[in-house]
């Protein structure tokens, strides 16, 4: 339940059946869809071409996982469900009769609804439905980047019987635009896994001598010539004994001795997940490369550090040209959430 009333929260409409879609998010979901549609076409060709090819699979795998997370964010469910079933498919051990022909169904099926969505946009324009409050959100980068990721809280937690606060702090410190909608899918993809890994649920937590709701941070400072990024949860931290046997069983590790901080790295790695199960939240080992091949491609690093029962921080490390000309000049404790 949210206890928090966000002030640039927009209306919702169910604008096709299964669909319950927010209409802020609706037009930077369409604009991602634009961008993430034709680099799924060229992998799926590229890896029908080598199905044996394992960086294209992993491609297609993280450009399937970033769409499915953005659909299910915005509220287009049906969209993501195609999407979980497409990586169904890719993940299967033995590629499933018509793998192919099955894709290329599901791609049309994804392209009908998203030209249902379109209209649909187009109608609430038309009707007025476009506020001016939203427009402005809609082209401030921070604002509708701090929607997306306060909508992904809000579902993540409800799907996941959860309650978590959620605090975006910015110190002295303005990412460039592009930068920060490029960092908003690796943002989603910390906060899913933070609260289906690391936060537990509110019995857990007491059982714990813990506060009922769980707490996550985002914060941007600069350090230097640095913008550092901090993502910090108190959950109970990463399962090491979990991700040891998992790399153990894909044979990449050969002994049971290995440190912890080499452990935590194992995160990184596609295919690797603590969780027991696959879920629409999490379980591909997907997410995570994300998160890391993004900072990567920003020319960043990305560092992680987790204590056992106490929770986990990512720390980002972004250089200084990711920073527009000019700093902020107030600190920000830009807005707190609670579900």
């Amino acid at each position: 339940m949210d206890k928090g009333a966000h002030p640039n929260q927009s209306r919702q409409q169910q604008m096709t059946p299964g669909d319950d879609v927010e209409m802020l998010l609706l037009p930077v979901f369409l604009e991602e869809a634009d961008e993430l549609r034709p680099m799924i076409d060229d992998s799926l060709r590229a890896l029908r071409a080598e199905p044996g090819n394992e960086p294209q699979r992993q491609l297609v795998n993280r450009l399937l996982h970033t769409f499915k997370g953005s659909a299910r964010m915005t509220g287009a469910m049906r969209i993501g469900d195609i999407l979980h079933t497409m990586e169904d498919r890719l993940l299967a051990a033995s590629p499933p009769a018509g793998l192919w022909s099955a894709l290329e169904d599901d791609i049309g099926r994804i392209d009908a609804l998203l030209e249902a969505l379109r209209k649909a946009q187009l109608a609430a324009e038309a009707g007025g439905d476009c506020d001016k409050p939203e427009q402005r959100v809609a082209g401030n980068p921070f604002a509708r980047m701090s929607e997306r990721l306060y909508r992904t809280l809000r579902q993540t937690a409800k799907e996941l019987n959860k309650r978590v606060n959620l605090e975006l702090v910015v110190d002295d410190v303005e990412l460039q635009g592009q930068v920060l909608e490029r960092m908003t899918a690796p943002f989603e993809h910390l906060l899913r896994n933070a609260i289906a890994h690391g936060v537990e649920k509110e019995q857990q937590r007491m059982d714990s001598d813990k506060e009922p709701v769980g707490e996550i941070q985002l914060r941007l400072r600069r350090d230097n010539d640095e913008v550092i990024v901090e993502f910090n949860d108190d959950g109970c931290g990463l399962d090491l004994a979990a991700l040891r046997a998992q790399a153990i069983r894909k044979g990449l590790l050969d002994e049971a001795d290995t440190p912890e901080d080499q452990l935590e790295q194992l995160i990184f790695i596609p295919g690797i997940s603590t969780a027991t199960e696959v879920t629409g939240v999490s379980g591909r080992g997907i997410g995570m490369d994300v998160v890391r091949s993004e900072v990567t491609a920003l020319g960043g690093s990305i560092e992680v550090n987790s204590i056992s029962g106490q929770g986990t921080q990512f720390t980002i490390h972004l250089p200084a040209n990711t920073l527009v000309s000019h700093e902020t000049r107030n600190p920000a404790n830009l807005s707190r959430v609670e579900l």
